[in-house]
């Protein structure tokens, strides 16, 4: 899989999911500390009758024609790329998050850090999502938007996830939304995230607990 940001992100627990959203979540949703590609996760997205709907997707954006999946496309050729043109523009979605991770340096071990709101309180990635059928049935996929970093943040990283405001949201998901309207809303920018440096145990994904956000001084203090 192809990603222009680390892979990695925190997902809302249940109650945090359905009070932002005023959704109820689905069956087999499971908070996560450390959600990793081809894992399922939490998506927002309208159905043929226009109403919003909370899923459980995979990661990993995979057409039906496709004989690989990404995790992420870029922001400024989503509207360019074949294989994410025809969902940029009708299959948008939202992916509930409270934070994701990204790792700093060349050499291993590799310094973690995490990118967060104050509190860890949810927001929302752009995302777009696809469908493929298999033996089993339908398989539905996402990838998270990414866009170049700013600031503190592309100290870390030169890529970040796209985080919508709020206020976007409606529009985004709007199928009707004009191509140039959406690129507004992708370059509209997000403020208040924070990040901090965390402790190498979030580097394996089988790690699934809130000792993937322990800040590495506190570890220290230890």
């Amino acid at each position: 899989m192809l990603a222009y940001m680390c892979g990695r992100f925190l997902t809302p627990d249940q109650a945090a999911l359905e009070r932002y959203w005023g959704l109820k979540a689905p069956p087999d949703f499971m908070q996560s500390y450390n959600v990793a590609p081809s894992q399922l996760a939490p998506v927002v997205r309208v159905d043929d009758e226009g109403q919003l709907q909370l899923h459980t997707l995979t990661w990993g954006y995979q057409p039906e024609w496709a004989k690989r999946a990404w995790i992420n496309a870029r922001s400024e050729t989503v509207f360019t790329v074949k294989a994410f043109a025809p969902a940029a523009q009708k299959r948008r979605c939202l992916v509930p998050a409270m934070g994701w991770y990204e790792w700093q340096g060349e050499e291993a071990p590799r310094r973690p850090y995490v990118f967060h709101r104050d509190g860890f309180t949810p927001f929302a990635f752009a995302g777009i999502w696809t469908a493929r059928k298999t033996a089993e049935g339908w398989s539905r996929s996402f990838a998270i938007l990414t866009t170049g970093a700013e600031g503190a943040l592309r100290e870390i990283h030169d890529r970040k996830p796209v985080v919508l405001n709020p206020e976007h949201y409606t529009a985004w998901l709007a199928p009707a939304t004009s191509v140039d309207d959406v690129q507004a809303i992708l370059s509209a920018g997000f403020a208040g995230i924070s990040t901090y440096e965390i402790t190498t145990y979030v580097n394996k994904p089988e790690h699934d607990d809130a000792r993937c956000i322990q800040p590495l001084s506190e570890a220290h203090e230890a």
